[in-house]
């Protein structure tokens, strides 16, 4: 009895809400394909990247490109991804010229 409410309760944390990929959607279009449940490819996933850290990424990474179904939401995600990280450079860099600004006008007087 016990058994069956952990593992149930594994099933449901994995599953995700109903409709809405966890992260690309890479794992639920996998069981959809190969007629399994999410939440036994999610488990597979995260055991293989557990063990394959960068391996099982690269993967998770190109099957969301390249599957029809997950590639306008990779790219999407990676286009965020991109403007944040544009964003966050010039921020940096405003305010590391800021701070050099500042020390070179004390010394001038």
């Amino acid at each position: 009895m016990q058994n069956e409410l952990f593992f149930e309760s594994i099933k449901r944390n994995l599953n995700g809400q109903p409709g809405q990929p966890i992260v690309l959607g890479v794992c639920r279009t996998l069981a959809a394909r190969f007629n399994q449940e999410v939440w036994l490819i999610r488990l597979a996933a995260i055991v293989l990247g557990v063990i394959f850290t960068f391996a099982t990424l690269v993967a998770y990474i190109l099957l969301g490109l390249f599957m029809p179904e997950t590639s306008d939401r990779t790219k999407s995600l990676f286009e965020g991804l991109g403007i944040w990280f544009q964003e966050f450079t010039e921020k940096v860099a405003n305010l590391f010229g800021d701070i050099f600004r500042g020390n070179s006008s004390r010394r001038d007087t």
